[in-house]
């Protein structure tokens, strides 16, 4: 029988927040009494966050799950974590401890009469260059895919796995950007939505010229991705 549920977190030297991030995490599920795994997907981790995760998978049997990924970006990761969950739902969290577990009760609560449940993020120290590769993000869904979706790239998504097994699958191993693809396909195969708002704490991120540059190589080649899967989507590789 299927579990519950799957969080996929991917992760890379984050020593400082894993321990937090997992104990938040178990306990949500286990005070809700969900049938739930973690399934951790880091990049080769030297700062200790590896035995972080080694020691709770000692503590919680089966419940927390570790696959190491020697310098595979962050999108890849995901989708890896995505296809490989077998649970009836699958949540993707990312591993600073920007957000709470608030939203997520919420989300869980609502989850029979929906199909893709997310959080839209508040509160963002984002740099400029950051906030228009989202807002283009979402320019780039409304408009090729007709997606309701407000948060493209939210890490805050709790997915359906029988609606979205197919979508995993026609997704490039590759993706830059999985979260945004899989938002737009949402829209061109008629999933159902939720959006809840939820916080974001994390540091700022995207203000240095190297982080900018290689910011706009990330959104072009995201982009390029996005141009492709639509043209999938309308040649029948996915109903529209």
């Amino acid at each position: 029988m299927a579990r519950d549920l799957t969080i996929v977190i991917p992760s890379f030297n984050e020593a400082a927040h894993m321990q937090k991030v997992l104990d938040d995490w178990i306990g949500v599920c286990q005070r809700i009494g969900i049938d739930f795994e973690i399934a951790i997907y880091d990049g080769g981790s030297n700062d200790g966050t590896l035995d972080i995760v080694r020691t709770a998978m000692e503590a919680h049997t089966g419940r927390v799950l570790l696959t190491i990924l020697p310098r595979v970006p962050h999108g890849p990761s995901i989708l890896k974590g995505y296809r490989e969950s077998g649970a009836d739902w699958v949540f993707q969290m990312d591993s600073d401890d920007a957000f709470g577990t608030y939203a997520f009760e919420d989300i869980w609560q609502h989850r029979g009469d929906f199909d893709l449940l997310l959080a839209r993020r508040t509160g963002r120290s984002s740099g400029p260059p950051r906030r228009v590769v989202t807002w283009c993000g979402r320019l780039a869904i409304r408009t090729l895919f007709n997606s309701r979706v407000e948060d493209a790239n939210t890490p805050y998504r709790l997915m359906r796995r029988s609606a979205f097994a197919k979508l995993f699958r026609i997704l490039p191993d590759d993706a830059v950007v999985p979260n945004v693809l899989l938002s737009g396909l949402a829209g061109t195969t008629h999933l159902r939505l939720y959006q809840v708002d939820v916080v974001d704490t994390g540091e700022a991120v995207g203000t240095a010229g190297l982080a900018n540059l290689k910011l706009l190589r990330v959104a072009l080649r995201s982009f390029a991705q996005v141009i492709s899967v639509r043209w999938m989507t309308r040649h029948g590789r996915v109903a529209g």
